[in-house]
């Protein structure tokens, strides 16, 4: 049975794959992880197999941070392999751009994620945010770097990027990924491509399972 196993991005719960979901096969084993910024962290899944791995945003980086679950193929979705520029890693994100998102979310939270969701084209989930875990995730964009396992899994990684992606531009995302992995790109504004264009990231988790 293929099993594909999806991970969100900051800000987000898994809520943001139901429109992919509806379009899988039904004979899939479909898992999404929720890291708990809307609600509580469902217990870990186990595997006994590889599974395809996809991951929006930051759940890309996770996936590319973390060793508890095998896998095959990883599709990152509007993701990155790490968050903040460097200096041989650019274009990316400004360092002090973050830094002074993570003081302002101390002080406002709320504030913070409304702005956020905004830029990345509107959706928000229905449900109260658990703000330290969504501190905690700020921490990861921070500190997390997942080139290395980028760069030894080249040809089992794969992006899909939008063209007016907000939070990682096009640009972002071929610096990123162009060397070592192969990129797509969607004609698509907004950072919510498993949202705004479910059929295309369907169409992509079907080619990795096959």
């Amino acid at each position: 049975m293929t099993t594909v196993v999806l991970a969100h991005g900051w800000g987000y719960d898994a809520g943001i794959w139901d429109a992919v979901r509806a379009r899988l096969p039904a004979t899939w084993n479909v898992v999404p992880i929720d890291f708990g910024y809307f609600g509580a962290v469902p217990p870990a899944p186990t595997f006994d197999e590889p599974v395809i791995a996809v991951g929006h945003s930051l759940g890309a980086l996770w996936w590319l941070t973390q060793a508890d679950i095998r896998w095959s193929k990883l599709l990152a979705i509007n993701g990155f392999p790490r968050f903040t520029e460097t200096a041989d890693y650019a274009p990316a994100v400004a360092p002090r751009v973050l830094a002074r998102m993570r003081q302002q979310f101390e002080r406002a939270p709320a504030a913070v994620l409304a702005d956020f969701h905004a830029r990345c084209g509107g959706h928000a989930p229905n449900a109260t945010p658990d703000i330290p875990r969504l501190a905690a995730g700020l921490d990861w964009l921070a500190e997390w770097d997942g080139r290395a396992a980028l760069a030894a899994r080249r040809s089992d990684v794969f992006a899909l990027a939008g063209s007016e992606d907000p939070i990682v531009p096009a640009a972002m995302s071929a610096m990123a990924f162009g060397a070592v992995a192969s990129v797509a790109t969607i004609d698509a504004e907004g950072h919510l491509l498993p949202v705004t264009h479910p059929g295309p990231c369907a169409e992509w988790i079907a080619r990795l399972a096959a």
